[in-house]
């Protein structure tokens, strides 16, 4: 992703709080401003126990806000909310949180925040047992239905040494969410009015499964037949749903990106073992992603062992593979599916054709041999067929491409 295309120009306070995770926060504002981003670092008194007012100061750019009445002034820093454009707390601890809640203003940060009338992003990060504290629960609850967004602490090895919740999420995850706030939000905005929140309200605790990567059909032992899926559309929409809280059952074959491992997933070898798989979690979802490349055919007998080099030539003989969505739909016709389909040409006539068959809701298509699009790509340009509408989306990185897909079918051609 090309990330100054989101950020750059943007102003961006980024409060750090009195956690152990305070470090972390350094790669954050070293990223964003490298993109571009205009970064205002406010830290907390517990926050510079944790790291120096020094090293943030290097990384942004620009001194480093810690103290209600140091030379800058109080005024100064509360112009500052009025000029920026996204307030993101990472990491935020239980007590932060809680002052939050009550409104209280006791320190700069706290003062800022009140002040503070756009996006607000928190990160919070904390031991297990002070995250699921029923007050922290609470708290967090109570600013979500404020408004507030969030990005959730991962499982994880805590400082106590202990395996649980309250570990600091991926950076990556953090700064795609901070895209979604500066860039995806407006975009959606400008389709229809509240078109973000609708969407977020829609797939809120849906259940979503997403299949991904390409499937391997064994020739031997060590030899297969696959193509060059590497799961980065799948990705996108497992961040995207994962984002508007919304459930996930992901079905991962092979794929080169490694984002995905940091999503729970159940491994799929063959198209048969795909299919199978998809069955099986299918009566629990609400909506099925299909963005993996499943092969269409495998060979008709595998060798049990490594066929040695022999003749000039050797013969395979391929049968078919089952369909994973005709199967699907044969047994819940009622679930929504989304496809996706690689073509070389009359893209339109095979997508309607497929939807028309296989009684899809919609089908994604590409044409794979254009360059830097489609298969192991960070971007790609596709059409969105569904039954209710059309419309082709031009190069964008997949990230960005999965909202506006979910835009379409879930809120603009409900």
């Amino acid at each position: 992703m090309d990330l100054s295309s989101y950020v750059k120009g943007k102003k961006i306070i980024l409060a750090i709080t009195g956690g152990i995770a305070a470090y972390k926060a350094a790669n954050c504002v070293s990223t964003l401003r490298r993109a571009g981003a205009e970064v205002y670092v406010v830290m907390t008194e517990n926050a510079q126990a944790f790291i120096s007012p020094l090293t943030l100061k290097t990384l942004s750019e620009h001194d480093v806000i810690t103290d209600m009445f140091d030379d800058k002034g109080y005024v100064t820093h509360i112009s500052l909310t009025e000029a920026a454009d996204l307030f993101v707390i990472a990491p935020a601890t239980a007590n932060c949180l809680a002052k939050m809640r009550t409104g209280i203003a006791d320190d700069m940060l706290s003062t800022m925040l009140l002040a503070f009338n756009k996006d607000i992003l928190v990160v919070p990060s904390m031991n297990d047992n002070m995250l699921e504290n029923p007050a922290t629960v609470e708290n967090i609850e109570v600013l979500k239905n404020r408004g507030v967004h969030f990005v959730m602490p991962e499982y994880g090895k805590l400082a106590t040494g202990k395996i649980g919740k309250g570990r600091f999420p991926k950076e990556e995850l953090i700064i795609l969410k901070i895209v979604e706030l500066l860039y995806v939000k407006p975009l959606l905005n400008s389709y229809e009015e509240d078109g973000y929140d609708k969407l977020s309200r829609v797939i809120k605790g849906k259940t979503f499964g997403v299949t991904l990567g390409a499937t391997k059909e064994y020739i031997d032992p060590v030899r297969y037949i696959s193509n060059g899926s590497s799961g980065k559309m799948g990705f996108a929409f497992i961040n995207a749903i994962n984002s508007f809280e919304g459930n996930l059952k992901i079905i991962a074959a092979s794929h080169t990106d490694e984002r995905v491992e940091w999503f729970p997933y159940e491994r799929a070898g063959s198209t048969e073992d795909m299919c199978k798989k998809v069955l099986n979690i299918a009566p629990a979802l609400d909506w099925l992603v299909m963005s993996a490349a499943p092969g269409d055919y495998r060979v008709e007998t595998e060798s049990k062992s490594k066929i040695k080099k022999g003749s000039e030539t050797i013969e395979l003989k391929l049968v078919k593979n089952p369909d994973i969505i005709t199967e699907v739909k044969i047994k819940f016709s009622d679930l929504k599916i989304i496809g996706f389909a690689a073509e070389t040409d009359n893209i339109e006539e095979h997508a309607i054709e497929k939807i028309r068959k296989k009684g899809i809701e919609a089908i994604c298509v590409n044409e794979v041999y254009k360059d830097e699009k489609g298969f192991n790509q960070d971007k790609n340009e596709i059409t969105l067929i569904s039954k209710k509408g059309k419309v082709s989306f031009s190069t964008m990185d997949k990230e960005v491409l999965a909202y506006l897909i979910l835009f379409h079918l879930l809120i603009k051609w409900r």
